[in-house]
């Protein structure tokens, strides 16, 4: 009888406790099963009606306590119901704002209704027994030694961990949280995107007039120390094949590392090697273009000299696609217009012929939102890495006419809001006022199919 009522007991429970998780939102539900399914720790914060703690939860990716945890943040704004519901449910937590850190699993370490300091947050996770990604890899990795996966696995969050702290330490910034709550803007972010890449081109031509800051040698060791030892092993043991290129290509940020600097020197004849095996890998060619980047670049015009490519393949397939950016690149620096132009017009030509047979829309994907057409991001990313340097090539190889045309049609089959100022900044650059007048003026008008 005990039984049977225990039983009962149990079930209605059960019945009870079913609709709760029936009428959570998915949110809530998408935030519940990544909080039960986490291996590490996590900082929930839900912040108040006007973003009271924004400004201090952005602060903690600068705090280098926080950081050595490299433990992930949910931030939700004032819209976020169903989740303050769920955490003040699940964790007993007081109104907004407030924060949860929990561990593996969900566990609750500590919450509080106080703006939360880094280097507090980091002494409380670690005495509640949080491990960080890296350290659950590092461990991993000692214990398997053979284990080319976890060794990837923790080069890739070493790499991430030692970028970010090398922009912080030369007065850089990180990106701020994004509010878990708000709607994705993709019109938004596509105009956030451009501007950053804009900046960041800009940034590039900066640099590249004056030598990268290098660390001192005690802060090197202690950012990108371990990491420079993992790679140089993989390298020497020959692993690193295996293991892929993201698994030990160098961050941009690796230029200001003299110790990456001559890990890197000492692998690229390896790469290079391979490269002599399979000419066309992509994995080889990025990994050697990562390696070369860390130490101030290298011409690329004597390797692809020395490689062998496959007697069926066309013009157009060498140097291979991987390789063209930087092939590109290299020709602007020596002014070898016409290799810009023999490698990529044919490519230009093919895919507006395609169009005509098929249709733009076969290979212009449309995004849409609230019923609007949004402009592609990667519009932008094809101008300015193919198009550009080939319209710069025309110029001034005296095919003046045949650049206008290229830069109007494009304009018309795939618009996007930068290219009128940007083609104009081109042809005042290359000494054409009557082009750059003219191209100028395109934003003046609707574009077609925009």
């Amino acid at each position: 009888m005990r039984l049977v009522l225990c039983l009962a007991l149990l079930a209605s429970l059960l019945d009870a406790q079913a609709p709760a998780s029936a009428a959570l939102s998915p949110m809530a539900q998408l935030l519940e099963r990544s909080l039960r399914e986490g291996k590490t720790g996590r900082l929930i914060v839900l912040d108040g009606p006007k973003g009271d703690w924004k400004a201090k939860v952005d602060a903690l990716n600068l705090d280098s306590d926080w950081l050595e945890l490299d433990l992930g943040i949910s931030y939700y704004g004032a819209k976020a119901g169903e989740i303050e519901s769920l955490v003040r449910e699940k964790y007993l937590v007081g109104p907004r704002p407030s924060w949860v850190l929990v561990g593996e699993g969900g566990r609750l370490v500590a919450s509080g209704v106080t703006v939360p300091d880094g280097a507090n947050l980091a002494k409380v996770a670690q005495e509640g027994g949080i491990r960080s990604r890296v350290q659950l890899l590092r461990d991993f990795a000692r214990r398997n030694p053979d284990h080319l996966q976890a060794r990837q696995a923790l080069s890739s969050e070493l790499n991430q961990k030692a970028a970010i702290k090398t922009t912080l330490r030369l007065g850089g910034k990180t990106e701020p949280l994004r509010s878990a709550d708000e709607r994705f803007d993709y019109a938004k972010y596509q105009k956030e995107r451009d501007a950053k890449e804009e900046a960041k081109e800009r940034e590039q031509q900066q640099k590249e007039d004056k030598p990268p800051v290098q660390l001192k040698p005690e802060e090197d060791q202690a950012i990108w120390g371990e990491l420079a030892d993992l790679m140089g092993r993989c390298f020497r043991s020959g692993d690193w094949i295996e293991m892929g290129s993201w698994g030990v290509s160098p961050p941009v940020e690796a230029l200001h590392s003299p110790l990456m600097q001559e890990v890197c020197r000492a692998a690229v004849p390896e790469v290079e090697r391979a490269l002599g095996r399979s000419p066309d890998s992509w994995d080889h060619w990025r990994l050697w273009l990562d390696l070369t980047r860390t130490y101030g670049g290298k011409p690329i015009r004597p390797l692809l000299d020395s490689l062998l490519p496959l007697p069926t393949l066309s013009p157009r397939e060498w140097p291979p696609y991987a390789v063209k950016g930087a092939y590109v690149k290299d020709a602007r620096k020596r002014k070898d217009w016409t290799g810009i132009r023999d490698l990529l017009l044919p490519d230009i030509e093919s895919s507006r012929l395609r169009e005509s047979i098929q249709g733009k829309t076969t290979y212009q994907m449309q995004i849409k939102t609230d019923g609007k057409v949004q402009e592609l991001p990667e519009t932008g990313d094809t101008w300015r890495t193919t198009l550009e340097p080939l319209v710069e090539a025309l110029i001034w190889l005296g095919e003046g006419s045949k650049a206008d045309e290229l830069v109007r049609s494009e304009y018309a089959d795939h618009p996007w809001s930068g290219l009128p100022q940007r083609a104009q900044a081109l042809a005042l650059r290359c000494g054409q006022p009557g082009l750059a007048a003219q191209w100028g003026a395109l934003g003046g008008a609707t574009a077609p199919g925009k």
